[in-house]
């Protein structure tokens, strides 16, 4: 039914789910990203750099097929 298809998992173009919070590498860039939204129906989400910094944390809209490949989220010390 539509309503389950609203909240089934997003896919990548390699078949890997993706969702809120993950940490991801995308292409043209050797920086790791979080995942902070995703728009299901546009195969979208909405990413920021990590690790977070103390300046600001400014997002931008990608497509899911950008995504390369999902990495653990290390946190600096």
């Amino acid at each position: 039914d539509n309503i389950n298809n609203i909240f089934s998992d997003i896919k990548n173009k390699e078949g890997n789910n993706i969702n809120i919070g993950n940490c991801i590498k995308i292409k043209n860039s050797k920086k790791t990203f979080q995942i902070v939204g995703l728009n299901h129906k546009r195969k979208i989400c909405w990413v920021r750099e990590w690790p977070l910094k103390n300046s600001s944390h400014s997002t931008f809209e990608l497509s899911v097929n950008s995504i390369l490949i999902q990495t653990i989220c290390c946190f600096e010390k």
